[in-house]
């Protein structure tokens, strides 16, 4: 019953139950790239993350900086936008950098030569 009534909040357009996808630094660099890609899972994925503190110090502290792009990203300059989504993807390859997995670039050519 309690997983119906979860359910029901989390699908709700009046209820939003915060969901947390960001266990680890892999998860931040595959929500990153969601993000970027726009295939977010769920419509408010991003802002889950972006807008609340994480229980790891050193995602937090990633979210932080992250966090503070997002004027950049919604505003209508579009240098602004670039500026941030340029930042972001640095801040994605730093990440994935740190924990064995390849920088954006690489990643989407590695792709694109599969395809």
């Amino acid at each position: 019953m309690f997983d119906r009534f979860k359910n029901w909040l989390q699908q709700s357009r009046h209820v939003h139950v915060r969901q947390n996808v960001v266990g680890g630094l892999r998860d931040l660099v595959n929500l990153i790239d969601r993000f970027i890609d726009g295939k977010l899972n769920y419509e408010l994925e991003w802002d889950d993350f972006v807008s609340w503190e994480h229980e790891q110090p050193e995602i937090d502290s990633i979210r932080s900086r992250i966090a503070n792009l997002e004027p950049l990203f919604f505003g209508k300059n579009l240098d602004d936008r670039r500026l941030a989504l340029s930042r972001l993807i640095a801040e994605r390859d730093r990440v994935a950098k740190s924990c064995g997995m390849v920088p954006r670039g690489l990643a989407q050519n590695s792709e694109q030569s599969h395809g």
